[in-house]
Formats: structure tokens, C-alpha cells, sequence
């Protein structure tokens, strides 16, 4: 839809998940903050209050509903849980849905990633790979990149008007510095995130390797969707790889 630069930023805000302002590029948000604000700094740090108030609104109008992939797990047998479990379960997310939250599932999420596009074939395997093994973190996290794409880019937007080092709201992870773990110290038995911090390679790669089966890996949890790896058999498949050399280290980093 056309935008005009006369619109209220509150409106902007609005359309920005929806998909309303995605012909809103850089330079027209720049000419838009300008006018809006008129380079003036309490003005311009007023909006990016009101920016990051909205990503965590939006952010906070959303739960992950597991209700009925436990209900059917229980019914086929492969999960154990009584009925007073699975009633909890059900009462909370009708609590949260009746305050305005909305339930989000993997297929969902999947179709949702779809309609917006995979960037290459690498992607979509690992789009693919996440649905497969229920991984709703990573798809929710891919989703998120999507849907607040225009707001970050309005974002970026007025950060760079204010002349600061770019920040994020307060809700979003922070890389904290942490003493490196031994292998030693990581259990015999380990998700994907664990697989992560250990080799320090980013779950897409991994989601490519374990369909293309470069690494040992294995399937448990409810209908075998949860992705699992054995510590000494990683151990042995990272030793086995050849050393990388130093440009193949940057790239891999960099990446």
C-alpha cells in the first residue's frame, strides 16, 4: 500500500509486522525520520523508545503451543502423561490465548517462513530440518527476522540519526562472555543447542549435515522429533575431520 511521509510513527509501527511497509525503503525511512523528528535528539530517542516497545510487544504476543502435538502423542501411545497434565496444559494456553496471545506451531511457523521466501536451497533444507525435528525456537527465531524486518530496518534508521552504537531492546539475548567448557564438561547426551556452543558452527549448517548425513546424530522425544547427539560420537567425527587451514577457519567464522 502507498505510504505517505505525513503518517504518525505509531501507524508505521503497526503495519511493520503485518506487512504493510514493506515498500518502505531505507532512504524514504530516513526522509521519514528526518521529518518526523526533525534531527532532534530527545525526539529521535522518544521514537526509538517507541520502536523497541513495540518489537517487544510484539514479541510478547506470542506463546509456543504444544497442547495438541502432547495430545496426540499421548493418544498414540508414545508420550506419558496423565489427564490432569495435559488439562494444566490446556488451562494455560486458553489463559494466555484469552489475554491475546497467540499459540504458535510448527507448521505455522513453516508455511509462514515460505510464504516470504527461502533465501537459497541451503535454507530451505534447514527451514525443512527445524519443522522436521520440531526445533520451534529456531523456527520462531527465522519467522521473527521476517516479520520484523521493516521495523528493524526503521530501527537501524533512527540509531544511526542519533550517531550511537546500534542497541537492542532489552528482551533480546545478549552475547554475555563465558569461560570456554571442556569437552569433558558437556553430558554424554546433548541437543542441538549444546551442538552449537561446542563446535561453534550455526544450526543451519548442522540442519544441512544431519539430512545429508556428514554427522552422527539421533532422533528421541515424542514421534522421534527431537534432535540429539552422543558426545563421545561428535568427539570422534571432529577428529576425524581434516584441519582446517586458517582462510577455511576466517570464512567458517565469518559466516
Amino acid at each position: 500500500m502507498s505510504m505517505t511521509i505525513n503518517m504518525p510513527l505509531g501507524d508505521l509501527i503497526d503495519k511493520s509486522p503485518k506487512g504493510e511497509a514493506r515498500f518502505a525503503h531505507e532512504e524514504w525511512l530516513r526522509t521519514y525520520v528526518k521529518r518526523l523528528t526533525k534531527g532532534n535528539k530527545t525526539k529521535l530517542k522518544q521514537a526509538l523508545n517507541e520502536v523497541d516497545e513495540a518489537i517487544n510487544q510484539w514479541r510478547n504476543g506470542f506463546f509456543i503451543s504444544t497442547y495438541d502435538e502432547k495430545l496426540s502423542a499421548v493418544r498414540q501411545g508414545k508420550l506419558n502423561m496423565d489427564s490432569q497434565e495435559l488439562e494444566d496444559i490446556y488451562n494455560e494456553e486458553t489463559y494466555l490465548q484469552k489475554e491475546g496471545k497467540t499459540g504458535l506451531v510448527a507448521d505455522f511457523l513453516y508455511d509462514s517462513i515460505a510464504q516470504y521466501g527461502f533465501i537459497n536451497e541451503h535454507h530451505r533444507d534447514a527451514i525443512e530440518s527445524a519443522w522436521l525435528f520440531h526445533d520451534m525456537e529456531f523456527l520462531q527465531q527465522q519467522w521473527e527476522y521476517y516479520a520484523l524486518a521493516q521495523i528493524r530496518s526503521l530501527r537501524a534508521v533512527i540509531v544511526s540519526m542519533l550517531g550511537t552504537v546500534p542497541t537492542t531492546p532489552e528482551t533480546e539475548p545478549q552475547n554475555a562472555k563465558r569461560e570456554p567448557k571442556r569437552i569433558e564438561d558437556y553430558p554424554e547426551v546433548f541437543d542441538i543447542t549444546l551442538y552449537c556452543e561446542l563446535t561453534n558452527y550455526a544450526k543451519d549448517t548442522i540442519y544441512k549435515w544431519t539430512r545429508t548425513r556428514e554427522i552422527p546424530c539421533h532422533r528421541s522425544g515424542t514421534n522421534g522429533r527431537k534432535l540429539v547427539f552422543k558426545r563421545d560420537e561428535i568427539v570422534a567425527w571432529m577428529t576425524a575431520r581434516k584441519q582446517e587451514t586458517k582462510d577455511e577457519f576466517i570464512k567458517r567464522m565469518e559466516s
